[in-house]
């Protein structure tokens, strides 16, 4: 795995965690499709672009296990887990997530992304 590769991309799911919609314009490939769980379910580039300045931001995002699989010169898929708090909320969000990213030129744009949200187990005292 190349390390400049990983960094970069990590890097940019960060900021889809907590971008606006400037950002899911400037970073999205234009036939992206994004899987979140419901209510939200599929969405494609132009439906997320649309919603995210009215949803909620990340305020806190943690990424661990991180892999990257470089599929060719052109195409990588990463996966990781993630926990993230908004603003007023007790409990974090926790999921795993994949995402696959394709070269435009010298910039990595998001093709697809997919969570699946893992369940909070409360440490027993």
């Amino acid at each position: 795995m190349e390390t400049m590769l990983a960094d970069r991309l990590f890097g940019l799911e960060e900021q889809f965690w907590k971008g606006d919609a400037a950002f899911y314009r400037k970073n999205l490939a234009d036939e992206a499709v994004m899987v979140f769980p419901d209510p939200a379910g599929v969405m494609i580039k132009d439906e997320m672009c649309s919603t995210i300045d009215d949803s909620p931001r990340w305020e806190i995002v943690e990424l661990e296990e991180l892999r990257v699989m470089e599929l060719d010169d052109n195409a990588a898929v990463v996966t990781y887990k993630a926990t993230a708090m908004r603003e007023g909320e007790v409990l974090p969000y926790v999921a795993r997530a994949s995402s696959a990213y394709v070269r435009d030129g010298d910039r990595w744009k998001l093709a697809f992304h997919q969570q699946t949200p893992l369940a909070i187990i409360p440490a027993i005292a």
